[in-house]
């Protein structure tokens, strides 16, 4: 089983790509693997006979446990049997518990259900699950504004109109950027009792997915123009929606956004991930009644909140952190420079 990322323990075999027997050459295909935020498939480095699958689909066992064996045809039943034995004696004690573990669970199906429907709780549920207790034990406020989109707007539908596309998503991502390098405490992190300031603008993305959700990170914002943001966001994104986003997609990231605004929420308050300082979360841009220059007009406003790790961050800096984003976005123009 590889490991993907730093927090990988486990994964799910999904499907065998190859039948036992088959025959594969180098970087075939072999298997899908699941892990807490994707899935992908396994490549094998070397050819030969797929002699022995160990591993059945929709097992789940942890990071280094022996999936499968390729030998060439000439190595007999045997040698494979001694391969087996010899590689299950050298792993970790711990290691070879969770696999056999793992190996006596019964099968879904076979599992005793209560009254009622039963789910399968997936890895990536699973994981969202972990990660949002962890982050509920963070001390964590938020700080509301609202922010006119007028000007935003009105950019959004220029690089529209031009063939470019961007999304008013590209545009929070820009004007976090812009404020996260004037206000780093919200880029930082807490790390055995001193904080770790990221030299890098990443941040990770919320998108939704029919069973969950992942957070693909869009790296060195601070050195990107409005346009790469939104190529590589985009790029991301989509990735993520049909299931392609690696471990690499996904890791590294700093500041996070999440976006409910297209389904009509027009404020709420996102649970700081843990590892970071701070969350944006974003609402939806709508009409509004405000007083300009002691008259009522429409204006086009949306409500942000940031979540903020209180250990990191206090409420005066959240407030200026905020005031900035807040300036950015409503002079959006300049984000283009």
């Amino acid at each position: 089983m590889p490991k993907w990322g730093l927090a990988m323990g486990e994964g799910t075999v999904v499907e065998w790509l190859v039948e036992e027997g088959g025959e594969v050459t180098p970087d075939t295909e072999v298997l899908e693997v699941e892990s807490e935020k994707s899935t992908q498939a396994v490549e094998v480095p070397v050819g030969g006979i797929l002699r022995r699958i160990l591993v059945p689909a929709g097992e789940v066992v942890p990071v280094g446990t022996l999936l499968a064996v390729i030998a060439d045809s000439g190595v007999s039943d045997e040698d494979v049997d001694a391969f087996i034995a010899q590689f299950a004696g050298d792993e970790e004690p711990e290691a070879a518990e969770a696999g056999q573990a793992a190996g006596q669970e019964p099968p879904l199906e076979a599992q005793p259900q209560a009254a009622g429907t039963s789910v399968h709780l997936t890895a990536m549920r699973a994981a969202i699950a972990r990660t949002v207790t962890a982050g509920w034990t963070i001390p964590q406020f938020p700080v509301t504004v609202a922010i006119d989109m007028g000007n935003a707007e009105k950019l959004y539908r220029k690089n529209r109109d031009a063939g470019r596309q961007l999304t008013l998503n590209d545009l929070i991502i820009k004007a976090a950027a812009v404020a996260l390098q004037k206000f780093p405490m919200a880029n930082a992190a807490l790390a055995d009792n001193q904080y770790l300031m990221h030299p890098e603008v990443n941040i990770s993305v919320a998108v939704g997915l029919e069973d969950g959700l992942v957070m693909p990170v869009v790296k060195g914002c601070q050195g990107l123009t409005l346009e790469e943001i939104a190529a590589r966001s985009r790029e991301l994104i989509d990735r993520a929606k049909s299931g392609r986003a690696s471990e690499a997609d996904l890791a590294g990231g700093n500041f996070a956004i999440s976006n409910l605004g297209m389904f009509g929420v027009e404020s709420f308050a996102a649970l700081v991930p843990p590892g970071l300082a701070a969350i944006l979360a974003v609402g939806a841009v709508q009409d509004e009644a405000v007083v300009k220059d002691g008259q009522v007009v429409v204006a086009r406003r949306m409500r942000a909140t940031l979540s903020a790790d209180h250990r990191i961050v206090d409420g005066v800096y959240s407030a200026r952190f905020m005031a900035e984003l807040k300036t950015t976005l409503e002079a959006a123009q300049l984000l283009e420079d």
